[in-house]
């Protein structure tokens, strides 16, 4: 490992653009607001984001973007490749989970421990490498990241890594401005109606199965359950869902979508078993939905006292823990005006101050006059 402070003569921070190239899910949301956050913080000429070729980069004004690579080569080989050797004159910092495994001063966001926690979610090729990439980044990185106290617990458990790691905590505020696009609720058949919303991927550990399982219990006149979220069979494992009525599958939505979905919805269900932070849940509460999550460490560290709680484990406690809410309207607005307060705390500019003090205390930034 590189001891902090080294190499201080190395005063460019090169930032992994990977994940421009990559369709948006968590760890690539966090990834673009924090990396635009920290836009408007830092002079210009100290960052440097670098990019596969054809990657759709953010808008920046002092964060310069420079498109480094062969078209066409495969992520993972680019990343592992050709990332590392455009910054071998600088430092790196890696956001979005996965990082090169033999670059040089070297800060990497591992989001959390799930391939150690919880295998049985993800296919076992994607466990084995990223179990030897995280020991790997436990040993050579100048210090690690990531999102919880909880993951920070986790991983420190784990990889007993040299580097230490540090906690930045995510943003609410991404979604603040986007306009929503109602043509989604017709679309969905939900246009005028309550409906519960669920929005997560296709991973076993988010647990929707369950969810589905528990609305169907609430009887023929319960509300549409709406699952937003997208498939990454390379990566996780099955999921089976129950042929039950009222479930619509939504698929991928995009942000317009989201945020019209956040403001109809009668209440947002969030299920996971498993969570390195529990974006989701803080996305909805900044559009003034209500929220009810399994109270896991991630989920409670990261919604406090501003979401319900239903045991996860449990159909019949999930089915009674929506029926309670949505038989309550007035529980309902006040759990909207707690999350809408809760979710104000938690800004992307916050997060970026987080992470300019790692870099100021890592040596990466001996100063930003």
């Amino acid at each position: 490992m590189s001891e902090p402070g080294a190499d201080r003569e190395a005063r460019v921070v090169y930032v992994n653009g990977k994940f421009v190239a990559q369709r948006t899910t968590g760890v690539q949301r966090v990834a673009t607001a924090l990396l635009q956050a920290l836009d408007t913080r830092v002079p210009a000429g100290r960052f440097v984001l670098l990019c596969p070729p054809g990657g759709d980069a953010p808008v920046l004004h002092n964060i310069a973007v420079r498109r480094v690579g062969p078209r066409g080569l495969a992520l993972h080989l680019w990343e592992q490749a050709v990332l590392p050797w455009a910054a071998r004159d600088g430092w790196l910092l890696s956001l979005a989970g996965a990082a090169p495994a033999f670059a040089r001063r070297h800060l990497a966001m591992l989001h959390d421990a799930a391939v150690f926690d919880c295998p049985w979610a993800y296919r076992p090729a994607f466990v084995r490498w990223y179990r030897w990439l995280f020991r790997r980044l436990g040993r050579r990185a100048v210090a690690l990241l990531t999102v919880s106290e909880f993951s920070r617990q986790r991983l420190q458990a784990v990889l007993q890594p040299a580097a230490p790691i540090f906690v930045v905590r995510n943003g609410a505020d991404h979604l603040q401005d986007v306009v929503p696009d109602a043509s989604v609720l017709a679309r969905l058949g939900v246009a005028g109606r309550p409906f519960v919303l669920a929005v997560g991927s296709s991973n076993p550990s988010k647990n929707l199965p369950a969810l589905a399982r528990a609305h169907a219990l609430l009887g023929p006149d319960a509300p549409p359950l709406v699952v937003a979220g997208g498939r990454r069979d390379r990566v996780f494992g099955d999921v089976h869902w129950p042929d039950t009525p009222g479930l619509v599958l939504a698929g991928p939505m995009n942000d317009a979508e989201l945020v019209a979905l956040y403001r109809a919805a009668t209440l947002m269900a969030f299920p996971s078993l498993y969570e390195g932070f529990g974006l989701p849940p803080l996305e909805a509460m900044q559009h003034g939905c209500p929220v009810i999550v399994a109270p896991i460490p991630a989920l409670l560290e990261t919604c406090g006292s501003a979401a319900a709680c239903f045991d996860g484990t449990d159909p019949q406690a999930i089915a009674r823990g929506l029926r309670t809410l949505l038989d309550d309207p007035a529980r309902r607005r006040v759990l909207a005006q707690q999350g809408r307060e809760h979710a104000a705390t938690r800004r992307w500019d916050a997060a970026a101050g987080e992470l300019l003090d790692v870099l100021l205390v890592t040596g990466a930034v001996p100063e930003l006059s």
